[in-house]
């Protein structure tokens, strides 16, 4: 663009600064829903899926498999029933499964939800982040009065390896404190993205040790740490195998490892791993088929495409709307050009009598609409990443969810940026019907208008 160009551009724009503005205003917004939404979806699905990729099934009592994964990986909702700990044993010896992790809900610590676990939890179901060490301090929990804490809990509550911890009856406001047994924070995890960095975990033992002499969610009998066996500790050490094999009719030499309830009579859930992937399916049907009581298998790959597509429905909605605000916008920057073009007629013509060609006036406006348009990405893109910031704090207190975390970062991803790539042209496009007018008017057409 030379100088002359450029000069005419920027008195073009000063000319109409205020109704340009408006047009770049409403492109932006546009532009900042739809890329926001997709990329928040985007960044969403990855944060779902990591926090649970290392489960191949999640066995509770009979309901719907959506409300299943929920409530068990995070938080939302109420168990519809336990499972007996002679269920949990029965799955664990069903031939494919190779581990299985007992989950105990119902409790809670200052807003944040207590899950009652095996120390195989730390190895199967929750994932090290980027690689690096699960515990930012500490290890997992050692002693029945020990708890492990997400990141959230450290960073928000300020705890620090050693301090103590009362647990809360039940996940209301006004539940009644555990303040007989404290806890000592023994472990805190690293940041995963994950709904587990806003949770307690403590063993499946202390969810039994601390509900003793409790009936009917009131507590009846005080104990003290005193009261607590040595031999109710839990293990220091757990292998991920024992070592040990069983043999059935059907299936010699099989390896497995078993976890049990952890002397709990019953619990909410259990996380199974299976020895082959391609069996869960059949380790699936045999679960459902059980006849001790009623079961649920929850394939977590499964049950998530249902929430996306009940979920897409919205999200289309949202694409439409923000595409039809896109084409409006560029309608009304298309008339806005030519109502302009037509009440500069004179001026055109002075500039054509000047010296200026018809390419000089076609390209002053398509380069008009060109910088409108970029302003307008812009803009759209930053404000994309103040909503995917909001959304995110949403999200973490709503699901537990880092979005972004697991997923590299905020920035939005390729997808999202095609809307960058279409706008631009579209822009163009939109600027050649007044240029077309333009370029076809002579001198002697501006030079007639009247003042």
């Amino acid at each position: 663009m030379n100088r002359h160009m450029f000069v005419l551009l920027r008195g073009s724009l000063a000319n109409r600064a205020f109704s340009l503005s408006l047009i770049v205003v409403t492109l932006a917004f546009a532009v900042a829903l739809y890329v926001g939404v997709q990329n928040v979806q985007r960044l969403t699905r990855a944060s779902f899926e990591n926090s649970i990729s290392g489960v191949d099934l999640v066995v509770a009592a009979r309901g719907a498999d959506v409300q299943i994964l929920l409530n068990t990986v995070f938080g939302l909702g109420a168990s519809s029933n336990l499972i007996s700990d002679k269920s949990v044993e029965a799955v664990a010896e069903m031939s494919g499964v190779s581990w299985v992790v007992p989950l105990a809900l119902g409790d809670s610590h200052r807003g944040f939800r207590v899950l009652g676990t095996a120390p195989d939890f730390f190895e199967h179901v929750i994932a090290p982040p980027s690689g690096n060490s699960l515990f930012a301090a500490g290890t997992r929990f050692d002693n029945v009065l020990d708890a492990v804490i997400g990141a959230d809990v450290a960073e928000k509550l300020d705890y620090k390896l050693g301090d103590k911890i009362v647990l809360q009856h039940g996940v209301g406001e006004y539940g009644a404190d555990h303040d007989d047994l404290p806890f000592v924070v023994h472990g805190i995890l690293a940041p995963t993205g994950t709904p587990f960095d806003r949770a307690v975990l403590v063993s499946v033992e202390a969810i039994e040790v601390i509900h003793r002499g409790w009936r009917n969610g009131q507590q009846l009998v005080t104990l003290s740490p005193d009261d607590i066996e040595h031999s109710t500790q839990a293990e220091t050490t757990h292998d991920d195998h024992h070592g040990e094999h069983h043999e059935d009719e059907h299936h010699e030499d099989e390896h497995h490892d078993h976890a049990s309830a952890g002397g709990l009579d019953a619990v909410d859930a259990v996380f199974v791993g299976l020895t082959d992937r391609r069996t869960v399916v059949r380790v699936q049907r045999a679960i459902a088929e059980f006849d001790a009581e009623p079961l649920s298998a929850v394939i977590p790959g499964v049950t998530l495409a249902q929430i996306w597509q009940i979920i897409g429905v919205a999200d289309r909605g949202f694409r439409v709307v923000s595409l039809l605000v896109i084409v409006l916008v560029l309608l009304a920057m298309t008339a806005m050009t030519v109502l302009s073009t037509d009440s500069r007629r004179r001026e055109m013509a002075i500039l054509r009598a000047l010296g200026a060609s018809p390419r000089t006036l076609v390209g002053l406006i398509l380069a008009e609409a060109l910088l409108l348009s970029v302003c307008a990405s812009a803009l759209g893109l930053g404000l994309a990443m103040g909503v995917s910031a909001v959304a995110q704090q949403w999200l973490t207190q709503t699901f537990g969810l880092s979005v972004g975390l697991s997923s590299g970062g905020m920035l939005p991803g390729w997808q999202e940026l095609m809307i960058v790539v279409y706008l631009v042209p579209a822009a163009l496009v939109a600027g050649l019907v007044p240029a077309l007018r333009v370029y076809r008017r002579t001198v002697q057409d501006g030079i007639m208008v009247e003042r």
